[in-house]
């Protein structure tokens, strides 16, 4: 019953969804190279016999199965594995990770197929996967309906989704219950998860607490490090619109009292970087741009307060010339971005109000003393003024995080050594 009303109202809105696709395509969002993938029509041939199948909606949700997939292939080396996600970036992720898993199984890249009955049908009788992996609240109708032996690593049910769910129970209570296998981020996403139908639910922590740190270029390292004569650094990372102009305000605030601070402003949108200049600009004309191949100057006439860092992939670099990091996203209503990327650095890290995006690990990073929330502008710049004057503190922060990160590692193995059981189990019956 639930299928034919989501398969009927498909049919309505196919116009809408028609031009949905079509507006991705132009806006370069789908790859039109490879779009006969998202019909469900495979570009490689089937190996034989077991195959495993692990579904990464997009970039974020790929890099959660990443630590999996290596624990995975540490249990069974030759494990085949077909890799798939929705969107370009995903696809990048996947492509730049695959060549680092180790073992000799193959590993097969494709786009997942569009939610329609008939590309579902094309990849399901194509590749006949013996387990079918979703990661998070990952629950496409046609496609949790056809996959064989699904299983659902890192799931969860926020607090802003359950009432939905708790209102649509009768829609998602048959997808859930199609799970051979749930594993839960918190005790409380079990409980819901099991509620709405599923069964042989665990508890396996959050996966992206294994995730591996940004990486970075050490050439650059070095070359920044020496520019920067070990001033106090200050990055926000992942910043958008609103948040530049926020940040250049903090570090004129901060500036009589931190003479030498270097507030590195990473744009989430490197291409923002000109726009990004100019708000800044309106603050103190001491401004230099990564874009433009410029480097950060202490002193003198080409003194910089504020470095644009508008380049792509090197969030790495940045939080790791960081004293304390902010993070962007988070002083306006764009709901944060991951804090893990910066304290898998072991660096200080803020945030504004504005976290919602990450309530799945943002209380216990926050219980653990390991994550500060501002509520508003003059606290964030209280609480830096704090830090920065108290040079002590910033390393007590360091080493406490030093301490409580590991603490927080290891649900990737736990769930790759249920998935393997399972494995072991299916294929004991065949």
């Amino acid at each position: 019953m639930n299928l034919f009303i989501y398969r009927l109202l498909k049919f309505v809105l196919s116009p809408a969804i028609f031009l949905l696709l079509m507006w991705r395509a132009l806006r370069g969002r789908e790859d039109k190279a490879n779009f006969a993938e998202r019909r469900g029509i495979a570009s490689v041939p089937r190996p034989y016999g077991t195959l495993v199948w692990v579904h990464g909606a997009s970039v974020g949700e790929v890099v959660s199965t990443l630590p999996v997939l290596h624990a995975l292939r540490h249990q069974k080396p030759d494990l085949p594995l077909l890799l798939t996600t929705g969107t370009i970036t995903g696809r990048r992720m996947l492509n730049a990770n695959a060549k680092l898993l180790k073992g000799n199984g193959p590993v097969i890249i494709q786009y997942a197929p569009l939610d329609t009955m008939r590309a579902v049908r094309r990849f399901i009788e194509h590749w006949r996967p013996t387990l079918s992996i979703f990661t998070e609240s990952d629950f496409w109708p046609e496609l949790l309906s056809a996959a064989p032996n699904p299983v659902l690593i890192n799931g969860r049910i926020s607090n802003r989704s359950w009432p939905k769910y708790q209102r649509w129970s009768w829609f998602f209570r048959p997808l859930i219950s199609r799970f051979k296998l749930i594993l839960a981020q918190s005790n409380l996403d079990a409980e819901r998860l099991a509620g709405l139908g599923g069964g042989n639910v665990h508890v396996s922590g959050n996966l992206k607490f294994d995730a591996d740190p940004l990486p970075c270029d050490p050439a650059q390292l070095e070359k920044f490090s020496n520019a920067l004569y070990r001033r106090p650094v200050l990055v926000a990372g992942s910043t958008h619109p609103g948040e530049e102009a926020l940040m250049a305000q903090l570090h004129m605030a901060l500036k009589p009292s931190v003479p030498e601070l270097l507030t590195i402003i990473v744009p989430r949108h490197p291409h923002r970087g000109t726009q990004v200049a100019n708000e800044v600009q309106r603050y103190t004309k001491a401004v230099k741009r990564r874009g433009l191949g410029e480097m950060p100057v202490l002193g003198g006439a080409r003194h910089t307060d504020i470095y644009i860092a508008d380049s792509l992939g090197e969030l790495g670099l940045w939080y790791r010339l960081a004293t304390v990091a902010v993070i962007g996203g988070s002083l306006v209503k764009h709901g944060g971005h991951n804090p893990l990327e910066s304290l898998k650095l072991g660096i200080p890290t803020l945030a504004g109000p504005y976290m919602y995006n990450f309530q799945d690990m943002l209380p216990s990073l926050i219980q653990a003393g390991l994550v500060t929330i501002a509520a508003d502008l003059p606290t964030l710049t209280r609480t830096l003024q704090q830090l920065f004057t108290h040079p002590l503190e910033i390393e007590g922060m360091r080493e406490h995080i030093r301490q409580k990160m590991p603490g927080f590692s290891g649900p990737s193995k736990l769930a790759a050594t249920h998935i393997t059981n399972l494995l072991i189990s299916l294929t004991a019956q065949v």
